[in-house]
């Protein structure tokens, strides 16, 4: 991990990140691995396993509009977002949040899995398109800034002596990063939702980890998730009120193990995915199991029927 020690210098906590797409591959029917790289990313800030970052996608027909986001230093989103926001609809470029799957400031690269959804909203359309010598935009911490925890949400106090990690397809990037990172042995209950289970893409599991994938839920009316990566939200409304199967998983797994695992003082519990699901799971959690607050992290990648904004 990059550290530094020096005061922040920056007006923001995270700065803009000017890329070129360098490689594009499928990794399984749903993902395709797109890398990025830019001499910037040399500044790049590998904080966290569930580091967020975003994409500040292209115009279909390539151009990038200028709002004001490429000025060095970065300025704070109160100007730049704003005046993104000031464009027409039809000249306002996707912006959408993802997880890296790999991190290397060292040669300035940084590795996203996308997820192909269908209908395909406007990441999915990039990843299965984009082609090297693409350009785009990603925000994400400075190493420049010093230590901020921006974007980042898995904070165990201490290292887990046990570990919860629930998610759906956008969480899969994060809950690969946390896995490779544990403790050899740490006992880790993977609840994985997934439509099709050939999208499993978490390498062989460590000895103590047992995953399990759920066949995810078709949704109703419609709905879509739309990249399954909107602006990032930890305190977004709680979309649906329908129970998926993931969280009819992770209530039959706590009505066996759950009294055990929130008694556990240094047990730690990661959920993320669809905003109503998780706001729910860590309600659960909290309230049903009792397990503290401090103990569950929990993030809104999407909400059903689109992504969040803000």
């Amino acid at each position: 991990m990059t550290t530094t020690s020096s005061a922040p210098t920056r007006p923001w906590e995270y700065s803009a990140f000017p890329v070129t797409v360098t490689q594009s591959r499928q990794l399984s029917p749903g993902f395709r691995r797109i890398t990025l790289a830019g001499p910037a990313l040399r500044h790049f800030a590998e904080w966290g396993l569930d580091q967020r970052i975003k994409l500040v996608l292209p115009m279909p027909d390539g151009s990038r509009p200028d709002f004001g986001l490429l000025v060095d230093p970065t300025p704070h989103p109160s100007h730049w977002y704003a005046r993104w926001k000031e464009l027409p609809e039809d000249r306002r470029n996707a912006l959408r949040t993802y997880t890296p799957a790999a991190i290397r400031p060292e040669v300035g690269e940084i590795d996203v899995d996308v997820f192909l959804h269908q209908p395909a909203g406007p990441a999915s359309t990039w990843a299965a398109t984009c082609a090297p010598g693409d350009e785009l935009v990603l925000t994400g911490p400075d190493a420049r800034a010093g230590y901020t925890g921006y974007g980042i949400h898995y904070t165990p106090p201490e290292p887990p002596s046990r570990l919860l990690l629930v998610g759906d397809a956008s969480a899969l990037p994060a809950i690969r990063n946390i896995l490779a990172a544990l403790a050899p042995d740490t006992p880790a209950d993977v609840f994985l939702e997934l439509a099709d289970p050939a999208d499993n893409t978490l390498d062989a599991p460590a000895p103590g980890a047992r995953i399990r994938v759920v066949e995810a839920d078709s949704v109703a009316g419609g709905g879509t998730a739309d990249d399954s990566a909107g602006d990032d939200s930890t305190d977004s409304a709680a979309g649906s009120e329908v129970e998926s199967s993931l969280e009819r998983a992770v209530r039959e797994w706590g009505a066996s193990n759950g009294a055990d695992f929130a008694t556990d003082h240094a047990a730690y519990a990661w959920i993320a995915g669809e905003s109503g699901a998780t706001t729910r799971l860590r309600r659960y959690l909290t309230a049903d199991l009792a397990m503290p607050k401090d103990r569950v992290a929990f993030l809104g990648y999407w909400k059903l029927g689109g992504p969040l904004v803000g």
